[in-house]
């Protein structure tokens, strides 16, 4: 018996529900399209109830005839953040990371021809290094999940 069938078997339905409640229904609905046990018209129309739902008893009666188990996996923020990343956000992430190296190398190349130091000049190299590592990470990782995306799932 999930958390919110306990709510509603014990007459406690009427409670209002907080958001993390809410978070938790979608996650066991967005785990259910996943597993095939709803369309994504379902999914869409309970995710949309789920987010306007008040109590536990409106959270669990989307809920009410999908198994408990493996459905109700609680999200992990950083994981559902990660996959729902797009190519282009991972490419532009790493896009703005070179830019600022690149800009942090053109200003020490300057600093080593102003003060003729050597020592401007070796951080430039590195920084320079920085900048293509982070540009090269970032279009090898952006084609990596684009391909990602258009394998099949295995299953």
């Amino acid at each position: 018996m999930t958390g919110l069938e306990q709510w509603t078997a014990t007459g406690r339905g009427q409670l209002r529900a907080a958001h993390a409640d809410r978070d938790q229904v979608v996650a066991a609905l967005q785990a259910a399209f996943v597993q095939g046990r709803l369309n994504k018209d379902e999914l869409d129309a309970r995710v949309g109830q789920a987010l306007a739902s008040r109590t536990y008893a409106e959270l669990a009666a989307l809920t009410a005839d999908l198994p408990a188990g493996p459905t109700y996996v609680p999200a992990v923020a950083g994981a559902a953040a990660a996959a729902a990343r797009t190519p282009g956000q991972t490419f532009a992430k790493a896009a703005y990371w070179s830019a600022i190296f690149l800009l942090l190398t053109i200003a020490l190349v300057e600093g080593a021809f102003l003060t003729g130091s050597g020592g401007f000049l070796v951080l430039a190299i590195y920084a320079f290094m920085a900048f293509t590592g982070t540009l090269g990470y970032g279009v090898t990782d952006a084609l990596n999940e684009r391909r990602a995306r258009r394998q099949p799932n295995a299953g």
